[in-house]
């Protein structure tokens, strides 16, 4: 598969300590926190079951962010055995989520930081796109995904680029409980939720 080879050859260019392995622009990761943080900032899941996916090796522990439970997915292999290694205690799964439906216990937070965007990712088509909104909605009561946007003036590698207008308009149809923040050029993020 395209993308876990894009992400694979990043993880040797770059090391499992550098944040551009994870195709983030700076060795920090100064902008995946921040992204974070932004999803943070609008739902406190301190107490909360989080679901992530495209979790990567751990990047929301290495961030320091904490809930009650956590359960990571992620297609890559090597990025989840690095975060086995990294956090042996989390529950971290590989798979690919466009083979499943939704998680089997409903959780309080689904979130995407930087996974919408992967060519041959979880919404490189209209079909997998719907089931990726899909699997966030059915998975949690309120789901998050930050989307490249089209607005954005910078372009990276392996990475679409989303119109917000598109994007809210396939969120309604699966849900009218919708919110759309576009605060920057570079990307949006888009808030389903499964409660009033």
């Amino acid at each position: 598969m395209e993308i876990n080879n894009h992400y694979n050859s990043k993880l040797e260019q770059f090391g499992k300590d550098d944040f551009r392995s994870l195709n983030w622009g700076d060795k920090e990761g100064k902008s995946a926190k921040a992204r974070y943080q932004q999803m943070f900032d609008q739902y406190n899941w301190l107490d909360k079951k989080v679901l992530e996916v495209g979790c990567g090796w751990g990047s929301f522990f290495d961030f320091g962010f904490t809930c009650k439970d956590y359960y990571g997915i992620d297609i890559n292999p090597n990025l989840i055995n690095l975060a086995k290694e990294k956090y042996p205690n989390i529950n971290f799964i590989e798979t690919d989520i466009s083979n499943i439906s939704a998680t089997d216990v409903k959780l309080d937070v689904a979130i995407s930081s930087g996974v919408a965007g992967n060519r041959q990712g979880p919404a490189d088509t209209p079909k997998k796109l719907h089931h990726y909104l899909k699997f966030m909605f059915n998975s949690a009561n309120i789901s998050m995904i930050n989307f490249p946007s089209v607005w954005a003036t910078v372009r990276t590698e392996m990475v679409e680029y989303f119109s917000p207008e598109y994007i809210l308009g396939q969120a309604l149809l699966i849900t009218p409980n919708v919110e759309l923040i576009h605060k920057h050029k570079f990307d949006f993020l888009l808030i389903m939720k499964n409660e009033g």
